[in-house]
């Protein structure tokens, strides 16, 4: 799909008119604005998924990094996706910048946006305001798509009239700080569209920006096209993600402790690295489950691992749309997750395509894997009603969602831009 030319390259320059009454429809450029690429998280994953299927649909793609902290990226960058790194923050022997006694100064400066702790980056600083401030002031694109809330409001203080600016929320409003909603919704009405994960969160964002509903979209986040499917017949539990407190990765220790003795051959894998690490491989040695449960870092891509297992376990304590448990129907397993908002609710129907739990409680969790890990059949049903669902989140369906929302913001821009021209001409203010 190509996507029609809504906006003029030239900012202030008018649009031509079509030649005829087909559209013109030519190549975009699109810009994602992403806090650290080099990671590893949800956000950054789908971002990467979307970058490479609008690659595919031929639009020129690039994903600005507001920091680089590792040599090695998280996941792997598509090579017709242009990076830029705006601060490389490695050591210098590994090829991060030197930085002059100006920036020095600024990098120990409080943000714009600590007052009210919106960017929790350890990067986040003066010198970061004013790295992203140049590069997105200088920059040459038809879109820019915001991925987080810090560079959302980045957007909204430094982006220019010249392309249109997208939004894109991967948290839910309602799980941010009062300070942080209140700037969020002053922020927002200046985007030309608003792009959740999920329609409960859309539905929040317009009843909470009436004037913008017709801006709000629910673009929910892809997945590579699904491989082969697990045969679910090793005896492995596994779950995935950044080892943070939201993810629930200790309740499920829990839950697989209460099940270790009743199923000695069944063991737990958790993928992924975090702040969490040292206190669940403590919790591991405390219950004496050494040998039963693994922690072998993170792993990418995790498609051959999830064909070694033949459950995932998603026991997060919130989460905004679950990336993870999407890949893990796509591989044929059949999932446990936690009954939180928005993503687990919106995607599993309990006992059609997975099993859903009270959050924060081991008991329960535990019997759902129980019960799984004693019924084959059951497995087997709730894997086929899964791969139903993931087929849904494939790239090619996604990115057409993604292309409509572009052109939709290409529109506004274009509109907000004509608006802003007729009221210079005869006298008035620029909106």
């Amino acid at each position: 799909m190509a996507l029609r030319a809504a906006l003029p390259r030239t900012p202030g320059a008018a649009a031509a008119p079509a030649e005829s009454s087909k559209a013109v429809l030519h190549a975009v450029r699109i810009t994602f604005l992403v806090r650290n690429l080099w990671g590893i998280g949800g956000t950054i994953k789908t971002t990467l998924n979307t970058a490479e299927a609008l690659a595919d649909a031929g639009h020129e793609v690039t994903l600005a990094s507001c920091v680089r902290s590792w040599t090695a990226p998280g996941f792997t960058f598509d090579p017709r996706v242009r990076v830029v790194d705006l601060w490389d923050r490695r050591r210098r022997r590994h090829g991060g910048e030197w930085l002059s006694p100006a920036d020095l100064v600024r990098s120990r400066r409080p943000s714009f946006l600590d007052a009210d702790r919106v960017n929790n980056m350890p990067e986040s600083s003066r010198l970061l305001d004013r790295r992203v401030a140049g590069y997105l002031r200088g920059l040459d694109t038809d879109v820019l798509v915001g991925t987080q809330v810090s560079t959302n409001l980045y957007m909204a203080e430094y982006g220019r009239p010249g392309y249109a600016m997208v939004a894109q929320e991967h948290l839910f409003l309602e799980r941010y700080p009062a300070p942080v909603r209140d700037r969020i919704l002053a922020a927002y009405p200046r985007f030309d569209a608003i792009a959740t994960v999920t329609e409960a969160d859309a539905a929040a964002y317009r009843a909470a920006l009436p004037e913008c509903a017709d801006r709000v979209r629910c673009v929910p986040n892809s997945i590579p096209p699904a491989a082969a499917p697990s045969a679910l017949t090793e005896p492995v539990v596994m779950a995935a993600g950044r080892l943070t407190g939201m993810k629930g990765l200790d309740v499920l220790i829990e839950a697989f402790d209460l099940l270790a003795a009743d199923f000695p051959e069944w063991r737990l894998r958790i993928y992924g690295r975090g702040p969490e690490e040292a206190r669940l491989r403590a919790m591991v040695a405390e219950r004496g489950l050494e040998g039963r449960v693994e922690l072998p870092g993170a792993v990418a891509p995790l498609d051959a691992e999830w064909g070694r297992a033949s459950i995932a376990a998603i026991p997060s304590r919130y989460e905004p749309f679950g990336l993870v448990i999407v890949e893990a129907m796509a591989a044929g397993l059949p999932v446990v997750c936690t009954a939180v908002k928005h993503g687990p609710l919106e995607l599993v129907d309990d006992g059609e395509n997975g099993l859903l739990v009270p959050p924060k409680r081991a008991e329960p969790l535990a019997e759902a894997l129980r019960r799984l890990m004693s019924d084959p059949a059951l497995r087997r049903r709730l894997a086929a009603g899964g791969r139903r669902t993931a087929s849904r989140y494939e790239p090619d369906r996604i990115v057409e969602r993604h292309l409509e929302l572009f052109e939709r913001a290409l529109t506004v821009r274009g509109r907000r831009a004509a608006h802003a021209s007729h009221s210079m001409k005869n006298g008035g203010e620029t909106p």
